[in-house]
């Protein structure tokens, strides 16, 4: 129980990276406040949680939006009075090469991965007293060039960059920032990414997820759980000496 009677925020948690960090977490001892702008899989968490034994509540979030994130923020005051760890997972993927992107299409993806990571982290630091820790979800991707992932790379790099500034800025408050860059992660999103990928070519989904794999030395995908493993440990006293830092979980694609 390394988290008890902590609370935590985690966006995106309506499935994937974020669901099983949800459970994680609440499993060892969090208060979670699930985050997503998905309502039924943001339920679906909380169903979960609360059939395991923990504690759990969903706020419907659009975390691009200013007055949402507000929201989110005011309603965890009102009901913890506190907060101590906020996850900022929520994410999404637009698979294109650069010259079919759309303005609206950079602008989703930046507004979705990476003003998120400004709003609700602006809007946190109030709320986490007496220290507390900050998890960025980034990913491979701001690490390694993808074919047609120009503007998802883009929003990821940001994300390992202003993580980096954030730990020295708010350092004097105790509180840490780090960030986590998965490879490739059994998610929806992921197995999206792989579907348009798979059309593009022409070829089977299975053909892309074996590349996929044998990208990365140990030649397979991870489980979300295995990526909720260092995020817990980044949210935890387990690491309390880490600041500004990002760990790769990608099985070795970007030290190929």
């Amino acid at each position: 129980m390394i988290l008890k009677d902590k609370v935590a925020i985690i966006t995106g948690a309506a499935s994937g990276i974020g669901r099983a960090t949800a459970l994680l977490f609440a499993k060892e001892g969090a208060k979670v406040v699930v985050a997503d702008i998905n309502d039924k899989g943001g339920e679906e968490t909380v169903k979960m949680i609360r059939e395991q034994g923990g504690e759990a509540i969903f706020i419907h979030t659009d975390v691009s939006k200013r007055e949402d994130v507000e929201r989110l923020m005011e309603e965890v005051k009102k009901r913890f009075g506190k907060l101590d760890i906020l996850v900022n997972n929520a994410g999404i993927v637009i698979v294109k090469p650069i010259t079919e992107t759309t303005e609206e299409d950079f602008e989703k993806l930046v507004n979705t991965n990476y003003k998120s990571v400004f709003l609700c982290t602006k809007y946190a630091i109030p709320l986490i007293k007496d220290g507390g820790s900050i998890v960025n979800v980034a990913s491979i991707s701001g690490h390694v060039g993808q074919v047609n992932h120009a503007v998802y790379g883009g929003t990821k790099g940001a994300i390992i960059s202003i993580t980096r500034a954030l730990a020295w800025e708010l350092a004097p408050l105790n509180i840490r920032v780090n960030s986590v860059s998965p490879g490739s992660v059994e998610t929806p999103m992921l197995l999206g990414d792989v579907e348009i990928e798979a059309k593009r070519r022409g070829v089977p989904v299975d053909v892309i997820k074996k590349e996929r794999s044998d990208i990365g030395a140990l030649r397979r995908w991870a489980k979300p759980e295995e990526i909720a493993e260092i995020i817990l440990f980044l949210a935890s006293d387990k690491s309390s000496y880490m600041t500004g830092a990002d760990v790769l979980v990608d099985a070795g694609w970007a030290a190929g």
